[in-house]
């Protein structure tokens, strides 16, 4: 069985027969100046010259013994330490423990200890005072635990001081953490640390889980056998549904990096396929028997080209854009995508208004909103259980004092109503608190209702919620109108995209897949342009090179190997300044659009529409 020391509450090595490091923690890694990885295989006589292995033939399988010495660090560097030998069994071969506690200088040192605890102490003054800490007395013959009222107080439960069986304050573990919490307990009592220090998981009565940092002192005997614990709990729960929330964030910043690759090949393969099929289509006489093929791989390719769209819009990393919209279509879009993810007994019912005015609204922002609030319906009416989910649009008139959140005027509101299990008044006062949740670890951050919150603020607007146990909850968004006047005027739509006209304009295309260099120079030669068609961007650019003026304008895909479009673009325009170019791309974020501007690129164009787009654009490109 492996010995493992990441919750050692000390420096800790682990040392094998020949007496090399096989295993170190952190700390230890710090004392010495270094990584767990850098000391592995060292000899320990290197970090501790005065490290002398126990004997052999000592008939005490838990032979231990404890030193004063003088560490070296691997910069070459010295400091003094205790270090504490014990034999312990690991990977079914004797090794040896090791646990090192700096000593601290005189003066200089001293000094620095004063300041840490002073600072130390007033940091568990201020938890006392806020309710955060209780204190503990463990008596070990007894199998009793005494509590202060503060520990009773962290629990929720409302009682003075007094003792209670240790099975009970073991109860309180959370199952996951009973084991190594036990079995950490058994290593401290049968070493002779005099401390101990970890992080555990507590079960409060309420069922919801609870973070606490537990350390205390060990009393021993004369013979040296553990007699009690004195020690202390503080609550850290924020702190770690903090450090939990920003993993969650971290992942979902992953998530869109990945979205973002995934998309931008996937992308070239839909556009292939999309382009090639119309191309067969228009090439193809109407009462062609292939044509009903054909419209089926083109409803096929759109359908696909919209997944992609969608989960791009879900991960996409980018700042609150508002544009006037109207919130039936954007509602729609999150329904499509969340339904996958619902299990088949809840039912989603959507009840839309019609002639509801617009509002000025992110819509990636209202997908966040939804899909918050729609999981949370979907939990709160359980697994394997009917239940139905209704989301509503209507339009509201806010008097004014009619609420306190919401000016007078015109509102759109989305409402999302579940036959979930309801709120209570307690839960429903604290609903929109950052980190608060019902749901058990692993299941939510306790941060979807604080950011549904935060974005209907952003919006100018608000979120009320009712609900009562047992006859579920109603979420009301109240989004302000868009006053006729302000509302921009859509530019007429064509009946039909005319085909673009070439009139002999001369293309350079630019793209590593040769599927779309291929379709891309058919089609383009199809609107009257004369098409140069390169699938290694190298090889055009000493094209240019050789006939800088046989070209009126470059086209390049953004991600290639080797060279990106943006590099293209800064090479074109060193051979020749006033050469548009165009760059296409699978996946276009922020930045993108910014390193555009920077290298002069004329415009930035999405596939898998760059068939249809591409054409437009080098029209507006050749009417500027």
């Amino acid at each position: 069985m492996r010995l493992r020391l990441a919750h050692w509450p000390a420096a800790a090595l682990l040392i094998d027969r020949e007496g090399h490091i096989t295993d170190g923690n952190r700390r230890a890694a710090r004392l010495f100046g270094g990584q767990p990885g850098d000391l592995v295989r060292l000899a320990i006589d290197e970090l501790i010259p005065a490290w002398r292995p126990l004997e052999d033939n000592d008939d005490n399988p838990h032979a231990s013994r404890r030193r004063r010495a003088t560490g070296h660090r691997l910069d070459g560097s010295t400091f003094p330490l205790r270090f504490f030998q014990m034999r312990v069994a690991a990977d079914d071969a004797q090794s040896t423990l090791v646990t090192i506690t700096p000593r601290a200088r005189l003066h200089g040192d001293s000094h620095v200890r004063h300041v840490r605890n002073r600072h130390s102490e007033q940091r568990l003054r201020a938890a006392v005072k806020a309710g955060r800490i209780g204190t503990w007395v463990w008596d070990l013959r007894k199998r009793i635990v005494w509590w202060d009222s503060a520990m009773y107080k962290l629990w929720g439960e409302r009682r003075h001081h007094g003792f209670v069986p240790v099975a009970s304050a073991t109860a309180l573990l959370h199952p996951d953490d009973r084991e190594w919490v036990g079995r950490m307990m058994d290593e401290y009592l049968a070493s002779d640390a005099h401390e101990i220090s970890m992080e555990l998981r507590l079960l409060r009565p309420d069922g919801s889980t609870q973070w606490a940092a537990v350390s205390g002192e060990i009393e021993r005997d004369e013979q040296g056998q553990p007699t009690r614990l004195i020690g202390a709990t503080i609550d850290v729960t924020a702190r770690r549904q903090a450090e939990e929330a920003l993993h969650h964030a971290q992942k979902i910043e992953a998530l869109g990096t990945l979205a973002g690759g995934i998309a931008h090949d996937f992308n070239n393969i839909l556009l292939a396929i999309t382009g090639n099929t119309r191309l067969a289509i228009q090439e193809l006489p109407s009462d062609h028997p292939v044509q009903n093929g054909l419209a089926e791989i083109a409803k096929a390719s759109a359908r696909a080209t919209d997944l992609v769209n969608r989960i791009l819009t879900f991960s996409r990393q980018s700042e609150c854009r508002r544009e006037i919209l109207q919130l039936q279509p954007a509602v729609e879009e999150a329904i499509k995508l969340l339904r996958a993810t619902l299990p088949a007994l809840i039912e989603i019912n959507c009840n839309f208004a019609q002639g509801l005015p617009p509002v000025r609204a992110d819509a990636t922002q209202i997908h966040q909103v939804i899909v918050n609030l729609v999981t949370n319906a979907a939990y709160a009416i359980g697994d394997g259980k009917a239940g139905c989910i209704t989301l509503s649009l209507d339009e509201a008139h806010v008097a004014q004092g009619g609420a306190p959140q919401l000016k007078a005027g015109r509102y759109v509101r989305l409402s999302v109503a579940d036959t979930g299990s309801g709120m209570d008044r307690a839960t429903l006062d604290r609903a929109f608190d950052p980190f608060f949740t019902t749901k058990p670890v692993g299941r939510g951050t306790g941060l979807g209702l604080s950011v549904v919150d935060g974005i209907m603020r952003n919006h100018e607007g608000s979120v009320i919620v009712s609900s009562e146990p047992g006859r579920g909850t109603t979420f009301r968004l109240y989004f302000p109108a868009v006053e006729p006047a302000a509302e921009a005027r859509p530019a007429p739509q064509e009946a039909a995209v005319q085909q673009a006209k070439g009139a002999g304009r001369r293309v350079m295309y630019i793209d590593d897949e040769e599927a779309l260099v291929y379709l891309v120079t058919r089609v383009l030669q199809k609107s009257g342009y004369q098409v140069s068609g390169f699938s290694d961007a190298e090889q055009a650019l000493q094209t240019l090179r050789e006939r800088p003026r046989d070209f009126d304008v470059v086209v390049t895909d953004l991600s290639m190997p080797g060279m990106s479009g943006f590099h293209v673009a800064r090479a074109v325009h060193e051979i020749r300044g006033e050469l548009p170019v165009v760059v296409t791309s699978g996946y276009v974020r922020a930045e993108d659009r910014e390193t555009a501007k920077d290298v002069g690129v004329r415009d930035l164009v999405l596939k898998p529409d760059t068939v249809e787009e591409l054409a437009r654009v080098l029209e507006r490109v050749f009417e500027r």
